[in-house]
């Protein structure tokens, strides 16, 4: 193998040094930030990088191998990308090979690379969750042996996260708040919740409306919330009905709307809900996803409900879910960077369990457990 050293002000410039030198088949064997001018004094922080290139003779593999050189000593540790897949992916992408990064990694990050691509996260977003990682840990002047990367993952991510705040009511001002989402995400639940929360800690006076009609079930649950916390209901089936049920309930500061589950895949179903929130003309829709679900299937509820121009994103079912990095990237990717995510749900307990989204608490289980690997080091 052909290996050479390179130095540059940062990773990113270094990469496209080895790339314009030794070619877009090299792959990044060890990196640290060294200081320019005599033993490291009085110089300036700038990143190493030692790259390597095979022989036209060697074979090469199609998984990527970290190499760590430290005192002329190479130790390899093979990537076993397809067998992470198998464990931690979807049933979905368990058979599916993962595509290697186009670019080099650093070898701290490698691993990281395989648990977000297992976990469902487009390569191209982890590619960029990646490169903005490194910049991080370059701007702060840390080497690859000392970083956190984990905490510095995170960071990147929370970048493109926006956290939006609860629900704003004034009494004597009629505030009207519209649940949509797909089946089986808990609209019905979060709606009692939001509702017993107003009613009994911010003491605001609530109203139900539920067009939730293809189900029974939904409205007995939904009028078993109103009695239980002696709050007026009404019930709409067509778009002419709501605004004389929205005047009955002219007096309550919140007004919470319950829908029925539609499916992203149905355009006339969601045409019927466009046009029962149109006659509604709530202030706030929030979009209950459930973080249960795999992140191709949120990136497809998040196209299919485009048509409701969401303000909101509910995301539930956390104390379900084994990571949350899937339910960040499908919103990341979903290209709605103006929607917040304004709650959380983390149990069925109504009211108890629901929060303000925060985004600490979305990070407490952002990769699996088995993802938090610490720094590969040379043997």
């Amino acid at each position: 193998m052909h290996i050479r050293t390179f130095r540059a002000a940062n990773l990113q410039a270094a990469l496209a040094e080895i790339r314009d030198q030794m070619g877009p088949d090299a792959s990044v064997l060890h990196t640290r930030q060294v200081r320019d001018g005599w033993m490291g004094w009085l110089g300036r922080s700038c990143v190493e990088v030692t790259a390597g290139l095979r022989g036209p003779n060697q074979t090469t593999s199609p998984i990527p191998t970290t190499r760590v050189v430290t005192n002329d000593r190479r130790h390899a540790e093979p990537l076993r990308m397809e067998r992470d897949s198998r464990r931690l992916g979807n049933p979905s992408q368990r058979n599916s090979k993962l595509e290697p990064p186009a670019r080099p990694l650093p070898d701290s990050l490698q691993p990281y690379y395989c648990k977000l691509i297992a976990a469902g996260v487009r390569h191209e977003t982890v590619m960029r969750w990646i490169e903005t990682t490194t910049s991080f840990a370059m701007n702060l002047g840390d080497s690859s042996a000392d970083t956190d990367w984990h905490e510095q993952l995170k960071r990147s991510i929370a970048r493109e996260i926006r956290i939006g705040g609860p629900i704003r009511t004034q009494p004597g001002e009629r505030h009207i708040v519209a649940l949509v989402g797909p089946t089986g995400v808990g609209k019905t639940t979060t709606v009692a919740k939001l509702a017993a929360g107003f009613r009994i800690e911010a003491r605001r006076s609530v109203g139900l409306l539920t067009i939730d009609t293809f189900r029974i079930a939904a409205v007995q649950q939904l009028r078993a919330y109103a009695e239980i916390m002696d709050l007026p209901m009404e019930v709409v089936e067509k778009p002419g009905e709501m605004r004389p049920a929205l005047d009955r309930l002219a007096d309550v500061d919140l007004v919470l709307i319950d829908t029925a589950g539609r499916s992203p895949r149905s355009d006339a179903r969601i045409e019927q809900l466009v046009e029962l929130l149109g006659a509604a003309q709530p202030d706030e829709t929030h979009l209950v996803l459930s973080a249960t679900h795999s992140t191709s299937s949120m990136q497809s509820v998040l196209k299919g409900f485009t048509p409701i121009q969401p303000t909101a994103v509910i995301l539930t079912k956390l104390d379900e879910a084994p990571h949350t990095v899937g339910s960040l990237a499908a919103l990341v990717d979903a290209g709605l960077p103006s929607v917040p995510l304004s709650y959380v749900t983390t149990g069925q307990q109504v009211p108890d369990d629901i929060e303000v989204a925060d985004i600490s608490r979305l990070f407490d289980r952002l990769l699996p457990p088995d993802a938090l690997m610490p720094h590969l080091e040379a043997a």
